[in-house]
């Protein structure tokens, strides 16, 4: 027996050296990508990065394993596989971006032009230095290892574990957000959402008019924003002094959110859903085609993740724009709400000043990781956050690095109004949820609590817009106070465009 284990091993232990050798190569120089600039400020950290990166190779091991069970497929896939992962990890180094959904569909769909400009030199010589040791690697699996014996059964296995690790909550996260195996996620959820985005939901029907040929109406999908933590809800610090000085503005403090997670949030928010009628979310259109009908130019800029709950709504707009298209959670670089300007710049002049326009703006607003989402000169309160173990902080930093969040967000909520202070517009901001910040000991938003159904909204208008509808105007200071379930968005920004449809339930409108 023990000799035949012994014998087992001499012949396997050639292959399962070089398994792991090229297991090391591929973690130190492509997933090692995605950790370098992680933060990184205490021992929990290093053991948590540790370990992701440990699982990631664990899988590393058994996929090199599968592809180096029979030589001939090796000595095709693994030089293929290896440009690939190299030309993402060269982009991960450099521009700090990686493989999303939004940027594989951002390849498909620029021009020519634009895409050819991302192949420089570096890369090509990144790309072509890796080829040539892969070619190298294979050439000399091909000459001295056999192919395995049962090697389908080899093969099946190391499927069903990878399957398995995939789905696997603790595991699977970690590995498909990060190199090499984002490359096949993120082409996974890309071809699932054209699927989505392909399915037919029947348009609304019914006589649908605009009164006006000239108004722009802007919507902030805000993110992880609570009502109370902003001052002019009556918070004591100044998070919001910009809004709090502003004319034609009205604070909303008593919406509640139906769910807590953006990805269930926005599809409810976005659509006829509410409380009763949830499946909608997934059946029907949302408002943007209801504005289209309405003779709207649609626009949505976006500065977050595509998500295949709502990327149906986001390609129902005439102009998608990604904005940070190649940043994920799993970034912790800086990622803020002002490279939005641009985009939202030439979605108003494309749709000119005398034409009616949508913009719908997904903002990246309080995410969590809150240092990520405000530059070093918003950082008004100290000490921050230092480290992504939320035990690893305290309470007060949790609440200082948020509240810098909001201060931020202030400054750019400024200069979008800004943009359409001389025009006859209407900006309403909402938040998909609120945000556990120590209450019981709770953080972020993974449970179900007051906080987190506190989402902050605020309605501006031009002077323009004011005078114009002075009755909608009146109406939302009148409902200004009252409870709504975020529900009321649909209905509510369909009046702000002066849009008559049949779909306009006016206990929901905050202008009637």
């Amino acid at each position: 027996m023990k000799y035949s284990i012994r014998k087992k091993w001499n012949e396997m232990r050639g292959f399962v050296f070089f398994t792991l050798a090229i297991t090391l190569l591929w973690g130190m120089e492509f997933a090692f990508a995605d950790f370098y600039d992680s933060p990184c400020n205490s021992m929990k950290d290093f053991v948590g990065q540790a370990f992701q990166w440990g699982a990631i190779e664990m899988t590393t091991f058994v996929f090199i394993w599968m592809i180096a069970a029979n030589k001939y497929v090796f000595a095709v896939a693994y030089p293929l596989l290896t440009a690939l992962t190299s030309a993402v990890a060269f982009f991960r180094y450099t521009m700090k971006v990686t493989v999303t959904p939004m940027t594989i569909d951002l390849t498909f769909t620029n021009d020519l032009t634009t895409t050819s400009d991302m192949i420089t030199l570096p890369l090509i010589l990144f790309i072509l230095i890796n080829l040539i040791a892969a070619i190298f690697i294979a050439r000399w699996r091909f000459i001295r290892l056999d192919n395995l014996k049962w090697q389908w059964i080899h093969i099946i296995v190391c499927m069903a574990l990878i399957y398995g690790i995939f789905h696997n909550g603790r595991l699977g996260i970690p590995v498909s957000n990060r190199l090499p195996f984002n490359i096949y996620a993120s082409l996974n959820e890309y071809l699932g959402n054209k699927r989505i985005v392909a399915d037919k939901r029947p348009a609304f029907g019914g006589k649908t008019t605009c009164g006006t040929d000239s108004i722009d109406v802007v919507f902030i999908i805000g993110e992880t924003l609570r009502a109370d933590h902003m001052q002019i809800n009556g918070y004591a610090r100044p998070t919001t002094p910009l809004l709090a000085k502003e004319k034609n503005v009205v604070s909303l403090p008593d919406i509640e959110s139906e769910y807590w997670f953006t990805h269930e949030s926005v599809p409810y928010i976005m659509t006829r859903a509410d409380h009763n009628t949830k499946d909608r979310a997934y059946t029907e259109r949302s408002f943007i085609d209801i504005f289209k009908r309405a003779g709207y130019h649609t626009s949505w800029i976006s500065n977050q993740e595509s998500v295949p709950t709502f990327i149906y709504f986001m390609k129902e707009a005439d102009k998608l724009t990604y904005v940070n298209g190649g940043k994920s959670l799993y970034i912790y670089d800086s990622w803020l709400d002002d490279d939005v300007l641009p985009p939202l710049d030439s979605a108003l002049t494309n749709g000119k000043s005398n034409s009616r326009n949508l913009i719908v703006i997904h903002s990246i607003g309080s995410h969590w990781w809150y240092n990520a989402h405000y530059p070093k000169s918003a950082a008004r309160w100290k000490p921050e956050l230092t480290s992504r173990v939320i035990t690893e902080n305290s309470r007060q930093q949790f609440i200082n690095s948020y509240d810098n969040t909001v201060l931020y967000s202030d400054s750019f909520w400024h200069q979008v109004r800004e943009r359409l202070r001389h025009r006859n517009a209407i900006v309403i901001y909402l938040s998909d949820h609120g945000e556990n910040l120590g209450e019981d000991g709770q953080y972020t938003h993974a449970n179900d609590t007051k906080e987190v159904r506190n989402a902050a909204c605020w309605i501006w208008c031009s002077d323009k817009y004011k005078s114009r509808y002075p009755e909608k105007y009146a109406a939302l200071e009148r409902n200004a106070k009252k409870k709504y379930n975020t529900a009321f968005l649909f209905h509510s920004i369909i009046d702000a465009g002066d849009i008559s449809t049949p779909y306009i339930d006016k206990k929901y409108d905050v202008f009637k």
